[in-house]
């Protein structure tokens, strides 16, 4: 990987999704403020696959939090489409999550109770212009399996689930929050596979949060983070199939 230039905090790239210019975050604990995010600027472009790499405490799921609308700065902006995610009310960024940014988290997070195919039609219901859910679910190889509920699926199976519930949305941003975290090294060079596949097949836009620095080789770019901090931009040239790293 080669160390990227940095970028002037002036040029809006125009074919940036998202924006982040000068973002602080401050938490209150008790008397206490900590100081968790210090002046952060980036763009997320068109099309990548961006990972975010740090170590635990530095900020990474704060990042992610904001980018997703679950969360607002304490000072800065975030830019999607000429809007400032920092100054719209709740029912905006609710808005928001809904049409333009798909999650995969760690832990799945599907509704126990619904089948595979229940819990992606629920997230295609939110968005304004949903893909078709079984579609997505055999594109994730889980035709035979979508009516299946989430105790009956392998921990696997229940990510690619998670997958295709965030990618029938077809959002603009999909953000993965250690996607590959509670799978095993097999299962995870598949579920990355799947990722890559939907960046590849529809242009998604990918934001992967990871402690793994392995898994940097697979995106395009790569931010390192310390203490709140980015500390290094790195641009991949040739990003590696996910079957060829090792962690």
């Amino acid at each position: 990987m080669n160390e990227e230039e940095p970028a002037d905090e002036n040029d809006l790239s125009p074919n940036a999704v998202l924006k982040v210019r000068d973002v602080n975050r401050t938490f209150t604990m008790g008397e206490v403020e900590v100081e968790v995010l210090r002046d952060l600027s980036f763009d997320i472009y068109d099309g990548e696959v961006l990972a975010m790499v740090g170590p635990s405490g530095s900020g990474k799921s704060t990042i992610l939090n904001l980018i997703g609308g679950l969360d607002q700065p304490t000072a800065g902006q975030i830019l999607f489409e000429g809007t400032d995610l920092a100054k719209v009310s709740a029912s905006q960024l609710t808005r928001y999550r809904r049409q333009h940014v798909g999650f995969v988290f760690q832990f799945y997070n599907l509704v126990p109770n619904l089948t595979a195919l229940e819990n992606v039609l629920a997230a295609a219901q939110l968005a304004s212009k949903p893909l078709d859910a079984e579609e997505m679910l055999a594109k994730v190889g889980l035709a035979e399996r979508m009516h299946h509920f989430p105790a009956q699926l392998s921990g696997g199976e229940q990510q690619r689930v998670a997958i295709a519930r965030a990618v029938v949305k077809n959002p603009k941003l999909l953000l993965c929050d250690e996607p590959t975290g509670a799978l095993d090294f097999t299962t995870g060079i598949s579920a990355l596979e799947l990722l890559l596949q939907f960046n590849r097949d529809l242009g998604t836009t990918i934001l992967i949060i990871t402690h793994n620095t392995a898994l940097a080789d697979v995106a395009h770019r790569v931010i390192h983070l310390r203490s709140g901090e980015i500390v290094n931009v790195q641009v991949n040239a040739q990003p590696k199939p996910p079957a060829e790293i090792v962690w």
